[in-house]
């Protein structure tokens, strides 16, 4: 079947795809280098884009996290996971929301729903995470998430997301129409288990971004506390092999790539609580990554005015001219890590009754 060719974030798989070698020994942690800031804040709405009361987000008790953002023939979409209910970070569901102007959202569809499981049974009691990629390989939508088991916390161990296992789904309708589902289950591509990397905590696989490089897929993946490896694939079915035997980066949550014009890559990450901000790595092969690089918003107050408590997830950095992109994010009310022992709270439905993320975005310039 013959697929034209889009451009997608900066990031298309086109033809067959192999694994040639790589330009660093498997299981090296990349070149790690420092990197110099590559952009330079532009400004942003000073409310959010998407919050409570708003149209579609009726049944939604605590808001957006992790996802996709990206543009595609002409329309924002956004593929997020919604915090529908109790406790907040299990029972979530998979949505799909749409824009022709990035600041009134429709919301399309609802793409899947966990379980909200709180036994520590069902292994896909939270689903999380749905990150769309385009297969012209197979002329269809695929979109990756992760499923985890759920159960109350200890004082020792934080159980409400663990084990976690990253599923792909397939769209039933073929080529790019296929963007908006339905999607079936088509396998699992990472999970738990002998294969593991030493590093890989109790969450499981908490994060994963496929994308293209040279013929061949690779991907970020992450695991608790905060850490990210590569993984690699000669297609996005699978099977993936895991070729990073220590942490490629720390403090380093959920990043998303994006290939610039001039060929380098570029991932945007949630800093968690190291550094309360979110922030980026540089590649120019797509394999070695630099040290984290911090964007700091709120030192900027006559550019952004702060209208959240802690910033959180990117969603996904969008090319709109030459030099200039828009960067969406999620933002609580409230900045949980003020809460002491959040992570062995025993009573998340209490700690957590009041909090609320939105969706918000930045505008951010390329230097040259």
């Amino acid at each position: 079947m013959q697929v034209s060719r889009r451009v997608f974030n900066g990031l298309m798989a086109t033809g067959a795809l192999t694994i040639p070698a790589l330009s660093f020994e498997w299981g090296s942690n990349g070149s790690n280098r420092d990197a110099e800031s590559i952009f330079e804040l532009i400004g942003g709405p000073d409310r959010p884009v998407l919050t409570r009361s708003d149209a579609g987000t009726e049944g939604n008790g605590h808001g957006f996290e992790g996802g996709r953002a990206f543009k595609f023939e002409g329309e924002y979409h956004l593929f997020m996971t919604e915090m529908i209910g109790e406790p907040m970070w299990t029972r979530t569901r998979l949505a799909h929301w749409s824009s022709g102007d990035r600041r009134k959202w429709t919301r399309r569809s609802t793409l899947m729903a966990s379980s909200g499981d709180f036994s520590g049974t069902d292994p896909r009691a939270s689903l999380w995470s749905p990150m769309p990629v385009y297969d012209s390989a197979q002329g269809r939508w695929s979109m990756t998430y992760v499923a985890y088991r759920s159960k109350p916390n200890t004082k020792d161990a934080w159980y409400e997301n663990y084990q976690g296992r990253i599923w792909r789904a397939v769209s039933t309708i073929p080529e790019f129409g296929g963007l908006g589902g339905p999607y079936e289950d088509a396998g699992i591509l990472l999970e738990p288990g002998a294969e593991a990397a030493s590093w890989e905590g109790l969450m499981g696989v908490d994060s994963f971004f496929p994308y293209a490089v040279g013929g061949r897929w690779l991907a970020l993946y992450g695991s608790s506390p905060e850490r990210n490896g590569l993984a690699a694939a000669a297609a996005l079915a699978g099977p993936w092999k895991r070729i990073s035997r220590t942490p490629m980066t720390q403090n380093t949550e959920n990043p998303l790539v994006t290939r610039l014009e001039d060929g380098r890559y570029v991932a945007f990450f949630d800093g968690c609580g190291t550094y309360q901000k979110f922030g980026y790595l540089v590649s120019d092969d797509g394999v070695n990554w630099s040290k984290p690089v911090i964007i700091d918003i709120e030192q900027e107050p006559t550019k952004v005015k702060k209208w959240w408590g802690l910033t959180r997830t990117p969603l996904g950095l969008i090319q709109e001219s030459t030099d200039t992109f828009t960067l969406f994010f999620t933002a609580y009310n409230k900045n949980f890590y003020d809460v002491p022992g959040i992570w062995a709270d025993l009573s998340p439905t209490a700690t957590f009754r009041d909090y609320f993320a939105s969706v918000g975005y930045v505008e951010l310039r390329l230097r040259r």
